[in-house]
């Protein structure tokens, strides 16, 4: 599948139906849980339309979603993009990686890419949510240029998260 932006590294591009496998990985692995939240895809095909649902829908009636993270030679690492949620008033930048591809500066590189081309889906200003115990994270904004501008509960949990802007 074709790049909408390429780095030296990576490529990002939009998900398809193929890529249902990996996403049901990563949405359940351990730390996704413990950071992101349980997005409850169980399945494959709950995978398969969450990518219908959030992803390509996403791309259809905004302009910007989430994208596919991809080596070179096509293997799939993770999820980068530019969410809108009702409770933030600018898109936010989001990520997660497969396990086993952490560390490698994969997100800097796909994060940066996604905020140096934000212009062209029609995005000014960005802001970022952490959880507060998510340290690598929040190491991952600072260096992306991100400033800490406060707390907010946004979801169901009642937990704290950190608000950034770029």
């Amino acid at each position: 599948m074709e790049a909408v932006f390429k780095t030296q590294r990576l490529l990002l591009r939009y998900a398809n139906e193929h890529d249902a496998a990996m996403l049901l990985s990563l949405v359940n692995q351990p730390n996704f849980i413990k950071y992101i939240g349980d997005k409850a895809i169980y399945t494959h095909s709950d995978a398969k339309r969450y990518i219908e649902q959030s992803f390509r829908a996403a791309h259809k009636h905004q302009g910007f979603g989430p994208y596919i993270i991809t080596l070179h030679n096509g293997e799939v690492v993770g999820v980068v993009g530019f969410y809108k949620r009702d409770v933030l008033q600018l898109p936010d930048l989001g990520f997660a990686l497969l396990t086993r591809y952490e560390k490698n500066g994969y997100i800097f590189e796909a994060a940066k890419a996604l905020l140096q081309n934000r212009h062209t889906l029609g995005i000014k200003q960005v802001s970022a949510i952490c959880a507060a115990n998510n340290t690598a994270s929040q190491c991952v904004l600072l260096k992306l240029g991100f400033n800490r501008v406060g707390k907010a509960v946004i979801n169901n949990d009642k937990t704290a998260v950190i608000i950034y802007g770029y």
